[in-house]
């Protein structure tokens, strides 16, 4: 396996269908790009639920840096 590739995931078939619909992936990827694009031009608050992850995952690499 080249070096770039990521290490496949135990039980995930890759070479079977995709569970979603081209249409539903469509659909999914558009509604993610306004709300993404909402949160970038300030249009609508960052959820406190991301804001939590983001402390968290500071806090954890403020810690492996101080190592």
């Amino acid at each position: 396996m080249p070096p770039d590739d990521p290490e496949p995931i135990p039980g995930l078939n890759t070479s079977a269908s995709p569970a979603l619909s081209r249409s539903v992936q469509a659909q999914i990827g558009q509604r993610l790009r306004q709300f993404y694009d909402a949160l970038a031009l300030g249009e609508q608050p960052v959820p406190d639920r991301f804001i939590e992850i983001i402390n968290r995952l500071d806090g954890v690499k403020g810690e492996k840096q101080q190592s």
